[in-house]
């Protein structure tokens, strides 16, 4: 059975979900204002709410951490990607590969990625990302500098770039 933990943060109630053993990350859900709407995809797939488990625990601070402002490290030993082409993979190590408090363009995360003219495709697996925050789709941003699109909503993007420009 899967389980989930809820996130309080500054920007509202995120949730990590994973299994428990052998621990593995399955997604990440950003914050939002209401606790029951973040809980809620989780609560209808019968899914177990777990605060104690120790690396759920880990990753509740790393996401508390970052929005109060510090850079975290993408733990990949707890992620499966396998369920990615590898292309898709190349993207988000790309995107990984961003700088806190940086930014880059779907081009340029597709040429990062070996993806030379394939920056709807990095749109598309942004699109599809499971992991927000710790593969930190919100620092790609259109070749004009706008913020594009966010499965949190443009808003939500800018204030997160804000955060890390302010705390570089």
């Amino acid at each position: 059975m899967s389980h989930y933990r809820i996130v309080e943060t500054d920007f509202g109630y995120a949730v990590a979900a994973f299994e428990p053993d052998p621990f593995r990350l399955l997604e990440i859900r950003l914050p939002q204002a209401n606790l029951q709407a973040a809980s809620q995809h989780f609560d209808e797939r019968l899914w177990r709410i777990d605060r104690e488990h120790p690396l759920a625990s880990e990753v509740a601070r790393d996401l508390v951490g970052y929005f109060n402002g510090k850079a975290i490290d993408t733990p990949w030993q707890w992620m499966d990607l396998s369920r990615f082409t590898p292309s898709q993979q190349a993207v988000y190590r790309a995107v990984a590969g961003i700088p806190y408090g940086g930014t880059a363009s779907y081009g340029q995360v597709a040429r990062m990625a070996g993806l030379p003219r394939a920056a709807r495709f990095v749109g598309t697996t942004m699109a599809n990302n499971p992991y927000p925050v710790l593969i930190p789709c919100h620092r790609v941003i259109r070749s004009d500098g706008s913020a594009g699109l966010f499965g949190g909503g443009e808003a939500l993007k800018v204030r997160m770039l804000a955060l890390e420009a302010a705390n570089r």
